[in-house]
């Protein structure tokens, strides 16, 4: 490595020719010049000896501390903007609406507007959000809600177990619980967005470890979360081109696509865009994917065994993927072993616990229609009724009681 020589450290930047600049420089304060000032010659060589003096290298130390300086007060004017406006209702801070909806949040508020505890569960990632609690009454006799949430795993069910039984004192009768196998590895922290809702996060403590906190907080550096704010503070700017929600639940937990939707019955949604974009998603993750989370399979195994406690029955199923998106994964990654070493962990858990387990992995095995699916995850409600199905017995609420 070659050293830096005093001469070629950086300068300021200022160059020779700045010195053409003194006579406008000291005709400007000699027009102001009074008795107290120095005369027109003396000015100049002032003028001219502080400009050598900026002209001169500096030390190397004091150049470093200069770049690190203006890097470090950077950093810290970005996290700070980033946690003022939260664009993805990480933090605390809710001046400005996030710029994503809050799955966990939204929830939350409709459980607690609750009068009665519902005795049917849906838990589970936005993959689960299209299990319509009405049809599941249908099929069972009892209310259902669907506590879903974005990017769900076992951490984020066990929570809302938890939460439950805090609140009415026992557990669902008949919870339902799709798992995602990509949720099941430990790349990836729990969603901040747990941590960041206290009300559930009180019921997450022991889930949550010092990397996961760092996580969050490391991502107030991130150039994705500073664009989200900058957008963030464009919505609040223009108001008038604000638009409705493009998704929203309804008061039992179900999810409405209303953009999607309502494109799709227009005949203009683009379905190559959205599959694109799980492609890339699913693509990093299983790309680094090598074995399954005991940590996080512990967190299911409690989930449902306090789920059981009170005489409850478990529904476990492996969520759906497009089979565009499969025949994908496949060719590129070794999803395959690591699916087949996951669903062998989950029907362990059932068989241990006295659950149910069933494999929804490919849409042959409930029968389904791949153009019923909004993306390459998400299907729509006739393809969950299809996996209802086969989940569920229909039988009526007198025998229900006897189980």
């Amino acid at each position: 490595m070659l050293a830096i020589k005093p001469e070629e450290t950086p300068r300021f930047g200022l160059a020779k020719p700045t010195v053409a600049w003194f006579p406008m420089v000291s005709a400007a304060l000699a027009s102001v010049r009074g008795s107290g000032f120095p005369d027109d010659l003396t000015m100049r060589k002032a003028l001219k000896t502080a400009a050598q003096r900026l002209c001169l290298p500096l030390p190397t130390k004091v150049y470093c501390f200069l770049v690190i300086g203006m890097v470090a007060t950077s950093l810290a004017a970005v996290a700070t903007a980033n946690w003022l406006i939260n664009p993805f209702g990480q933090y605390s801070p809710n001046w400005l609406a996030p710029i994503v909806q809050d799955s966990r949040t939204e929830k939350v508020d409709l459980f607690e507007r609750l009068a009665q505890p519902p005795r049917g569960l849906v838990l589970g990632s936005s993959r689960s959000m299209k299990f319509e609690p009405g049809y599941l009454q249908e099929r069972t006799s009892i209310p259902f809600f669907n506590f879903a949430v974005n990017h769900g795993r076992p951490e984020d069910f066990l929570a809302i177990v938890r939460m439950y039984r805090d609140r009415f004192g026992c557990s669902p009768k008949t919870v339902i619980i799709g798992v995602d196998i990509a949720s099941l590895n430990d790349i990836i922290p729990n969603d901040a967005r747990l941590s960041s809702e206290p009300r559930l996060h009180a019921f997450a403590d022991d889930t949550s470890s010092w990397s996961d906190q760092f996580e969050q907080w490391t991502q107030l550096f991130s150039y994705q979360q500073l664009s989200a704010s900058l957008q963030s503070i464009g919505r609040t700017l223009r108001p008038s081109q604000k638009t409705d929600p493009v998704q929203t639940f309804d008061a039992d937990g179900l999810i409405q696509y209303r953009e999607r939707q309502t494109q799709m019955a227009a005949g203009v949604y683009d379905f190559e865009s959205a599959l694109q974009f799980n492609e890339r998603e699913f693509l990093s993750v299983f790309s680094r994917f090598n074995t399954v989370s005991k940590r996080r399979l512990s967190y299911l195994y409690e989930t449902v065994r306090l789920c059981q406690a009170n005489g409850g029955q478990v529904y476990l199923f492996a969520t759906v993927q497009h089979p565009r998106l499969r025949e994908v994964l496949v060719s590129k990654t070794r999803c395959l072993e690591v699916e087949e070493e996951a669903i062998a962990e989950l029907a362990e858990i059932a068989k241990d616990l006295g659950a149910n387990f069933i494999d929804f992995g490919t849409v042959d095995t409930f029968a389904g229609d791949p153009a019923n699916f909004i993306d390459g995850i998400h299907p729509m409600e006739s393809n969950t009724r299809l996996m209802i199905d086969r989940l569920l017995p229909r039988f009526k609420e007198s025998s229900y009681a006897l189980q």
